[in-house]
């Protein structure tokens, strides 16, 4: 038989489990908005800065944003990684300064929580 005692303390548990799950569900959710070379791609071989903007449509916390560099067929030239800190709904530029080999074809940027 239930008691009032043993439903009440169940629902504290219940209560403070669901509390747990939500606080592990709230996390950023960064998004890659746009990337750009100073000067575009094309003017850029030798050391250039290269700005990721990224947004975050969750919660704040770190994220990991990752840069790289790709020659003609997709072979990775130069892969670059910071983690910068992100408050709920906030957009900003990432900045990467890396030495631009003269093979690079394309860029690919993408941000993942950290």
């Amino acid at each position: 038989m239930y008691t009032r005692r043993s439903t009440v303390a169940g629902l504290g548990v219940a209560l403070l489990t669901g509390t747990a799950g939500c606080g592990a569900l709230s996390s950023p959710e960064p998004v890659v908005v746009e990337t750009e070379f100073e000067g575009g791609i094309d003017a850029l071989f030798g050391e250039s800065d290269v700005h990721v903007v990224v947004r975050n449509d969750g919660a704040a916390g770190d994220v990991e944003v990752t840069l790289e560099l790709l020659d003609s067929e997709g072979t990775v030239l130069v892969d670059e990684r910071q983690v910068a800190s992100f408050e709920a709904d906030e957009q900003k530029r990432v900045t990467f300064t890396v030495d631009v080999p003269e093979e690079t074809d394309d860029v690919r940027a993408e941000a993942s929580p950290a």
